[in-house]
């Protein structure tokens, strides 16, 4: 039986779409699909998702070029390949990829959208309303997104389907199987976020909300894991320097990119998310997976449905750094808890393919 041909479009940096569309590919019958990424830098950055794929599976890197060149470079691997499957899990790629698709009649383009329609720019909007039409099928990651998709950027409801996020069980547990203790021994309670330093993340937020927290109790620490390099070095020092302002800088611990950041998770008192917005939380889901209680912002109506005021962690106002002071401060007195998520199925994820 001839196997069909997938290519795998995606950012050579890791975060979480590049994750999760690694583990889309992990689960294809690899004696059935011939699987192959094509890797895209965005900018320079100190990390590859090419340390995350598995030796079985091709990887075309298309360089650190200007835009227009990197296109033609995109264009001209679908030409060579001329695969039965393309899959897109950004939107900057997702926008380079669908207007060819005209010129390959025979071949599945399945997109999946990474954030809501209402964190896009007027020029994003407009890919979007212009470009996922064309899409075989899309990838909406909750209701609400897909309800975005289908009522503000007209999308026929029958091209979209919800599937959220699974989380790669595997990879965390090989991760944590030889891995120690991170945080220091010095009577701490340590609290953890973890994601790539931009505006999105909100860590300025988290830095006040934890200013607030220092000042009821002085028994506590911060880390944040995630790229602070290159484009990102910008908030990462106007971060930095807020904690200095705040007389937190001697508690607030930023550790980079990290290849196993799963440790870090599993060993803290509390995780904390502190976003503007999300597309769903993947490191969310996987603290919560690890028994780790989470203090979380309500930035998108699904985060109130896997976070259980209580029970796993705590929720804030979105925005509200005091808010997010007091939610972490109840997170802390819970234990380790038990985790109820259920993500979408293999077998919902290969139908697609």
């Amino acid at each position: 039986m001839k196997k069909k041909k997938v290519l795998f479009f995606t950012q050579e940096s890791v975060g979480g779409a590049e994750r999760i569309t690694v583990l889309i590919a992990k689960m294809l019958d690899l004696e059935k699909y011939d699987v192959k990424f094509v890797c895209v830098p965005y900018s320079e950055v100190s990390n590859s998702i090419l340390d995350f794929l598995p030796p079985e599976y091709g990887a075309i890197s298309i360089g650190m070029v200007r835009p227009f060149v990197k296109m033609l470079r995109m264009f001209k691997v679908l030409w060579r390949e001329r695969p039965d499957i393309v899959f897109t899990s950004v939107l900057h790629l997702t926008n380079k990829v669908l207007p060819f698709r005209f010129l390959f009649p025979c071949t599945k383009f399945i997109v999946r959208c990474e954030n809501y329609l209402f964190t896009f720019s007027k020029k994003q909007r407009l890919e979007v309303l212009l470009l996922y039409r064309l899409a075989s099928r899309i990838i909406a990651q909750t209701d609400e997104m897909k309800e975005e998709l289908v009522e503000e950027a007209k999308i026929p409801d029958k091209k979209v389907v919800v599937l959220e996020n699974p989380i790669d069980c595997k990879t965390i547990e090989l991760k944590l199987q030889d891995a120690q203790n991170p945080y220091p021994q010095n009577g701490k309670t340590h609290l953890v976020a973890s994601g790539r330093f931009c505006y999105q993340k909100g860590f300025d937020l988290l830095v006040k909300a934890f200013a607030v927290l220092k000042n009821r109790r002085n028994d506590v620490d911060l880390y944040v894991i995630g790229a602070n390099d290159g484009e990102y070095s910008e908030e990462f020092d106007r971060v930095e320097s807020l904690s200095k302002e705040l007389g937190v800088a001697e508690d607030f611990h930023c550790v980079g990119y990290q290849s196993n950041p799963y440790k870090y998770v599993k060993h803290a008192d509390c995780f904390v998310l502190s976003s503007r917005w999300e597309g769903l939380p993947n490191v969310l889901i996987e603290s919560l997976y690890l028994g780790t209680p989470v203090a979380a912002f309500k930035c998108i109506p699904i985060v109130e449905r896997i976070v259980s005021e209580q029970k796993n962690g705590f929720l804030a106002d979105a925005g509200d750094e005091k808010s997010l002071a007091q939610a972490m401060e109840n997170a802390l007195q819970l234990n380790r808890v038990e985790f109820s998520y259920k993500g979408a199925s293999k077998e919902q994820f290969t139908s697609l393919f």
